[in-house]
């Protein structure tokens, strides 16, 4: 098992530099934004927050960690994680014949 996961990284292509500052850069903005909603009645927080998690997903994973424990938005965006299109999927049961 931990071979076919290692070798599902390995074919995944790394970022340029160029990548990596875009995905930083935009990931910091919706981050600020995020918690400028936190305190602006009206503007949302998680929306933007979860666009900050998948942008360093990619780039910064130990920095999402702090965002997952946030107890009002870590619950959403750990759902929206695990929403099927995101690699979260079904979980195995019994199936009729």
């Amino acid at each position: 098992m931990a071979f076919a996961v290692q070798d599902r990284r390995s074919r995944r292509r790394r970022l340029t530099r160029v990548e990596r500052w875009v995905l930083d850069g935009m990931g910091g903005a919706l981050l600020a934004t995020g918690a400028v909603g936190a305190v602006v009645p009206g503007m949302p927080t998680t929306v933007f927050w979860i666009g900050a998690v998948l942008c360093f997903l990619k780039t910064r994973p130990h920095a999402v960690r702090p965002m997952l424990r946030v107890p009002v938005v870590g619950p959403a965006i750990r759902w929206f994680l695990r929403w099927r299109p995101f690699g979260g999927g079904r979980r195995k049961g019994k199936t009729l014949p």
